[in-house]
């Protein structure tokens, strides 16, 4: 729920809880405390126990915190913690805890988990083994001498086999028509993550390209090379991604409401062939990869093609074939030895903005629970959710559901035409809680991973997994798309909405602890479990969602004036967050209209939920919504949610409040006071 609001995975909108973040070197040279109209005060540091005590009309957040945010401090391993955070740090000992309690297998998912568990702690074996797999690889890469065997390394190499690519492809749903299929193909990972980085460098990008040039420095060294040498490669990588980075599509493009529209470009194969000019891309997805041959293509980046093709030359040879190998080396650096495990641990602290340092078994099971992602997730299942809970967090679903129908139909900017066709949408929603009801379309039966005390080898199985993972992504392309298909696992600490599907996913590792628990008081139930569905049912009409209809086609089903009349509304959200800053000289990213509108719309659904019910504590719902979002993070972590299309947590407090009066008139809030909006400047869109 924090940083879980946000676009995930193709196109789904998840609550926006964890974010990764990274140091500013400029941090003492400003003042974090001069924040505009409240203190930052979920940023590590601020809250002290010389910070006064707000009153509830001037900064309610900090008001109801400033206890509990004096006291907190950040667990070791981690770059926030808070409420919702003691749940996720709870989910990774649970997930440790699968593995180190030694359970009885039980089925052949379960022994893969374990299985592959025993391979990542056999540190004698891995130590024996050493960078030795991967320096077949670099080896390999550093044999091509031509660009005609580059074209045959990529093309026909298997994709498992690879060092690295320069290309991503996945089966997505095509969002013209969420009932078929697409080849969803886009750039290869930049070394800053953010094509923007590469223009104009940040502390957050230099904090990236710091770790990374110290993570391949430091295997290279292992791999033989000299650090004159090493150097020259990480040079090489950046220099061939600067060239590329200005046609790419920036982190800020993608938080734009038109995002959809400009990666939404369809290729016959024979246009793609055209496009790609020498690049071997097709080649790369029928033979590399083992996709067939259709016309059913989404190229999101026609540019980056083109750019591709023009520096895909001779000259260039250098430049790639170093891409390959600082990507390569630090994609596998965590399969290797112990110091190499050591060096990918801290690389990830620093780009993550990690404070101190988790254990192995913590690290491991993490790592275990993003390779071998269903088998995880049944365990974890099993284990630790209950059928009570599946059947009442679906129940309170269909209440939100039922009272977004006055919400909508009270929405005095919108003619009965689009109100009708918004109805329409918000009956069709269809839920998917806690786990899957059908476990059969996510078994692992014909993946097989050998355990050390058989003879298997980490790097073995980490390419079975990355071979498997790319026949199952071919398998369901020839398949009808499954509506009901979970693109996340159960145990993700987060909730979403996926317009293409037109579903609310409130996942299991979510919905436990204090944000839900079955002997919750209706205050504490909106205040929490509550507002995060309606929060995701928001996502529906939201900036982005809005463009979606019923069916999760990339479709208009508004009317031309009311389209207008919402974007209208959406601007003027942006333009109240432009006032916001966490300090001074700090602003916020804009186009923050879906997760802030979402916010807002969840608070409305709650509190009109909340007006049925006898002798409802609103005092309590509104504190306890604050404890909610209660939370410390680094600094980095902040600077994160400024560049972020997330408020911060304190910002997803009293933003929302501010704009209803059954809040202010609760606690007597009136003009002049820090928490009062005058009505005519209230920003809810709905």
């Amino acid at each position: 729920m924090k940083k879980i609001l946000s676009v995930f995975l193709s196109v789904f909108l998840v609550l926006g809880l964890f974010l990764p973040a990274f140091a500013d070197d400029a941090s003492a040279e400003i003042d974090y405390t001069s924040g505009t109209p409240w203190l930052c005060s979920c940023l590590d540091g601020n809250v002290t126990a010389d910070t006064k005590t707000p009153d509830l009309s001037e900064d309610f957040y900090l008001a109801c915190n400033i206890e509990a945010l004096r006291n907190l401090q950040i667990p070791e391993g981690y770059y926030t913690y808070g409420t919702q955070d003691q749940s996720a740090v709870q989910l990774d000992e649970d997930i440790m805890e699968l593995f180190t309690s030694e359970p009885e297998a039980g089925s052949h998912d379960a022994q893969l988990a374990l299985n592959l568990y025993s391979l990542y702690t056999d540190w004698d074996s891995r130590n024996a083994v050493g960078v030795t797999p991967l320096k077949k690889l670099t080896d390999e890469v550093e044999r091509i001498d031509s660009l005609e065997a580059l074209t045959e390394y990529l093309g026909n190499t298997p994709v498992e086999d690879q060092l690295f690519s320069l290309f991503t492809v996945e089966t997505s749903v095509d969002l013209d028509d969420s009932s078929a299929k697409i080849l969803d193909i886009k750039s290869s990972d930049l070394t800053l993550k953010d094509s923007a980085e590469y223009q104009n460098l940040t502390s957050l990008g230099k904090g990236r390209k710091d770790a990374a040039e110290t993570l391949v420095s430091r295997i290279l060294g292992k791999l033989g090379y000299s650090e004159e040498e090493a150097a020259a490669k990480i040079g090489n990588c950046l220099s061939f991604e600067t060239q590329l980075a200005p046609v790419m599509i920036s982190e800020a493009d993608q938080r734009k409401p038109d995002y959809f529209e400009k990666v939404n470009n369809h290729y016959t194969r024979q246009q793609l062939t055209e496009a790609q000019g020498n690049v071997p891309l097709v080649d790369f997805l029928e033979k590399a990869s083992g996709y067939p041959e259709t016309d059913s293509n989404m190229l999101e980046e026609p540019d980056w093609l083109s750019k591709l093709n023009s520096l895909y030359t001779e000259e260039n040879l250098d430049l790639i074939r170093d891409y390959l190998i600082v990507h390569g080396v630090i994609d596998n650096a965590d399969s290797l030895d112990r110091e190499c495990h050591e060096w990918k641990k801290a690389y990830d602290n620093e780009v993550k903005g990690i404070v101190g340092d988790r254990s192995d078994e913590l690290v491991i099971s993490t790592i275990i629970t993003d390779k071998l992602k269903w088998p995880v997730a049944r365990l974890y299942c099993e284990r630790y959710l209950s059928q009570n809970d599946k059947d009442r967090i679906s129940g309170l679903i269909d209440e939100v559901i039922s009272e977004y129908h006055g919400i909508i139909e009270e929405a005095d900017f919108l003619t009965d035409e689009t109100k009708a066709a918004a109805i329409k949408k918000l009956e069709a929603i269809d839920k998917q809680v806690l786990w899957p009801d059908d476990w059969s379309k996510y078994d692992s039966r014909d993946l097989e991973i050998a355990s050390a005390a058989d003879g298997g080898t980490l790097w073995e199985a980490v390419k079975a997994i990355a071979r498997y993972d790319t026949d199952q992504s071919i398998r369901q392309f020839s398949e009808p798309v499954d509506k009901d298909w979970w693109d996340l696992v159960p145990n993700t600490f987060n909730c979403g909405y996926n317009p293409q599907s037109n579903s609310i996913w409130i996942f299991g590792a979510f919905a436990r602890g204090d944000i839900y628990n079955a002997e919750m008081n209706d205050e504490d139930l909106y205040a929490r479990l509550g507002m995060v569905i309606g929060h995701e049912i928001s996502h529906a009409f939201d900036s982005t969602g809005a463009q979606f209809d019923l069916d999760g086609n990339m479709k208009q089903w508004w009317t031309d004036e009311d389209w207008a009349a919402f974007r209208e509304r959406n601007e003027k959200l942006n333009e109240y967050f432009k006032k916001i800053h966490p300090w001074e000289g700090q602003d916020l990213a804009e186009n923050k209209t879906g997760e802030a509108c979402a916010d807002m719309g969840g608070m409305k659904c709650m509190l009109r939920m909340a007006a049925k019910k006898d002798g409802f504590d609103y005092d309590q719902f509104f504190r306890s919504f604050a404890d909610f979002w209660m939370e410390k993070e680094t600094l980095t972590m902040v600077y994160i949610y400024c560049d972020d299309e997330h408020p911060l947590p304190y910002l997803r407090v009293n933003c929302p409040l501010q704009q209803f009066d059954q809040f202010l008139d609760l606690y007597g809030i009136k003009e002049g006071d820090k928490m009062y909006l005058a009505p005519e400047d209230r920003v809810n869109i709905w």
